[in-house]
């Protein structure tokens, strides 16, 4: 299924964005209960400068992960804003709170962040492409329906 965000009118006639999935994929699925579950969601926002969209992109399709050997952890996800430029939320997915902060501490978390001494593909390092440090933001799950 896939989501789009796109500026809306709210109630009041004031702008707003809202996000929601396409009509048919609705739809086409059955009626979902909504429950309380135990996930925690982590979204790391990065704001890339415009000449280094292409790079940023290829980096994370190329960058090696440790996420899977992590205990806890449920999906990653790069996103790319389609509606403001430049913005892209790295999202990970853990069954709880403390699963997100063992990854933190591991050794796979510091291999994964470690700076490389040379860049691949002649690519400059994420940082370069970034307008500023990326910002994170951390979801415990109210509710949820699938």
């Amino acid at each position: 299924m896939m989501i789009q965000c796109k500026p809306m009118l709210s109630a009041s006639r004031r702008p707003s964005v809202a996000c929601h999935a396409q009509a048919e994929a609705k739809a086409a699925a059955p009626a979902a209960a909504s429950k309380t579950g135990s996930y925690f969601v982590v979204n790391n926002v990065f704001k890339v400068k415009p000449e280094y969209s292409n790079d940023f992109e290829e980096t994370w399709k190329s960058r090696e992960s440790h996420l899977k050997e992590m205990p806890g952890f449920m999906r990653f996800a790069m996103l790319k804003c389609t509606n403001v430029p430049g913005k892209y939320v790295s999202q990970t997915t853990w069954s709880s709170k403390e699963h997100f902060e063992a990854w933190t501490k591991s050794s796979q978390f510091q291999s994964s962040h470690s700076k490389p001494s040379e860049s691949k593909n002649n690519r400059p390092s994420v940082m370069t492409m970034l307008e500023g440090p990326p910002a994170p933001e951390l979801f415990e799950t109210v509710t949820i329906t699938e």
